[in-house]
């Protein structure tokens, strides 16, 4: 299948995401860019061979591989069999620097996608409203590219085999522990005597996958919960503050402040309003 689409746009490059381009080709063509492409491209690989070469190294793409190239880098890809069928889009916006580097897009690269359905469902959604042409698919493709780029993330990242993907199962343990026991008084040691680590590498590695501490963690889990039995409304707050595995409703009204900028009774009191 041959098939692209470059919209013209209006307001959409108002947007924090916007789509510049999007296409499939059953055989990828010769690529040489020495000032690189003006925009961000991800280019992945549904069937066949290739090659990308890229600040003086050469990666091989095959089927399941994406390619990821900022703006202005010089590259060159071209395919090493008959078919090398990939699915490409171009895009920008503002929001789209931030973004990439949260996901760990940070630099052109060769990436093995996990679950290309997955993506493939959506870059599908965005060439189909393009073709359309309609006024408002620009934005709607603004929307699915960002799904689009945190689905890429999920399945690169945090499926089994990669690293990141082994530091969370690594923690998973003590995750669904927390998720279970919320409502105890739980220790640092404890948490970290379950998956066999030191309690300053598992600070570590919550850091690292979570981006939390393990307390911040186990905080916002209780705060969860509370928010849950707040809008059932069959407890007062100081019941609430104990259930949840506060022994201090001071300190409890304190946590939830802090996370949710409204003290119990006000989150309460504004649903309360707001179900009217």
């Amino acid at each position: 299948m041959t098939d692209y689409y470059y919209p013209i746009l209006n307001d959409e490059y108002e947007l924090p995401f916007y789509v510049l381009g999007a296409g499939a080709r059953d055989r990828e063509w010769h690529f040489i860019r020495e000032e690189g492409y003006p925009n961000y491209q991800i280019i992945y690989c549904t069937r066949g061979a290739g090659v990308l070469k890229v600040d003086g190294m050469t990666y091989p793409v095959n089927a399941g591989d994406a390619i990821y190239l900022p703006p202005d880098v010089p590259h060159e890809y071209y395919p090493t069999e008959d078919i090398w069928e990939t699915h490409w889009l171009a895009f920008d916006g503002k929001g789209v620097a931030a973004l990439l580097e949260h996901i760990k897009l940070d630099k052109a690269k060769v990436v093995h996608i996990n679950d290309i359905n997955a993506v493939d469902a959506i870059f599908k959604k965005i060439l189909y409203l393009m073709k359309t042409n309609y006024y408002y698919c620009g934005h709607q493709c603004s929307a699915h590219l960002y799904q689009f780029l945190i689905e890429l993330h999920r399945v690169v990242n945090l499926q089994n085999g990669s690293q990141e993907g082994q530091k969370l199962n690594q923690l998973q343990p003590v995750i669904d522990y927390i998720e279970k026991n919320y409502q105890k008084e739980l220790t640092l040691v404890e948490l970290a005597e379950l998956i066999d680590l030191s309690p300053q590498y598992l600070c570590r590695l919550f850091k690292e996958c979570l981006n939390l501490r393990p307390f911040e963690f186990l905080a916002r889990k209780r705060i969860q919960q509370a928010k849950i039995l707040l809008l059932e409304d069959k407890m007062n707050i100081n019941e609430i503050a104990t259930s949840v595995g506060y022994n201090d409703c001071s300190y409890f009204c304190a946590v939830f402040k802090k996370h949710e900028m409204l003290s119990p009774a006000e989150f309460r009191s504004l649903h309360k309003k707001a179900g009217k």
